[in-house]
């Protein structure tokens, strides 16, 4: 059994994607049921989980009475993305992460050619970024995200999109390719006005201009991270607000949007 992912909380339910036996499953655990030390490291904790059972999500609480621990088990079908647009559909499983770039954002290898009929074919070893929604609840971000790469789809503006990634079939996020470059600074605020103005001009909002979605490189740059964008509807005063933005975004030292570890941003 293997942690792939894990929302914490000390207040609300802690949810977990685990690996048991080959299987994807989730791990939901109600509030009160453990203390934070061990919502955060839950394995040695939990109580057994039937193997032969067919079932993909466990409810595991305290009975407050008693101090026993309930399981729950359901098997049902899980929501996923369904507007798949890219004829590389890749398994989530068959993907070996080489780090982990924030929470759902992964720097990966690929274990070969994804398909015969691939538009971008999967070298073996190739490296590429993963992005992944854990949970269902973060799946109309992967929606929004995949719906953006298809209109940027030979645009050169952002990384090209490789594939879309399922877990046991279902869609659950998108492969992209890994660029070389850094994040972008005020120096740099020409070229990323000129990415999100040609980014306007397909339609859309970024809706996230923090320096950390830029990916500068040999003097040019390239948009990253769609899962906000949204059509703006000719709304001028909205293209220029998120333009003049910009000046600000690329100045910030909070260090917002940069993930758990600076992004080498080689997509």
């Amino acid at each position: 059994m293997a942690v792939l992912s894990m929302d914490v909380s000390g207040k609300d339910d802690s949810e977990y994607r685990l690996l048991i036996d080959g299987k994807v499953k989730y791990v939901t655990i109600s509030p009160h049921t453990y203390d934070r030390n061990t919502l955060s490291a839950p394995l040695e904790s939990l109580p057994a989980l039937p193997k032969a059972k067919e079932w993909n999500m466990a409810f595991i609480s305290r009975d407050p009475s008693t101090n026993e621990l309930k399981t729950r088990l359901s098997n049902r079908k899980l929501v996923g993305v369904h507007e798949l647009w890219h004829p590389n559909s890749v398994d989530c499983l068959t993907l070996t992460k080489v780090k982990r770039l924030s929470a759902n954002v992964s720097e990966v290898t690929v274990s070969g050619n994804q398909g015969s009929d691939a538009s971008v074919p999967l070298s073996p070893g190739t490296t590429a970024i993963l992005k992944i929604a854990r949970f269902e609840w973060e799946i109309p971000r992967i929606v929004q995200e995949t719906r953006a790469y298809r209109l940027l789809a030979e645009s050169g503006l952002a990384p090209r999109f490789l594939g879309h990634v399922h877990e046991h079939g279902r869609v659950i996020g998108l492969l992209v390719e890994k660029v070389e470059g850094r994040e972008a600074s005020i120096d740099d605020l020409p070229v990323c006005k000129d990415v999100a103005q040609q980014f306007h001009k397909l339609g859309l909002l970024h809706g996230d201009v923090n320096k950390y979605n830029f990916i500068v490189h040999n003097g040019t740059a390239k948009l990253i991270d769609f899962e906000n964008s949204r059509a703006h509807q000719d709304d001028c005063s909205a293209r220029q607000s998120e333009l003049d933005s910009l000046d600000a975004h690329l100045q910030e030292k909070t260090g917002r949007g940069g993930g758990f570890t600076p992004m080498e941003h080689s997509s």
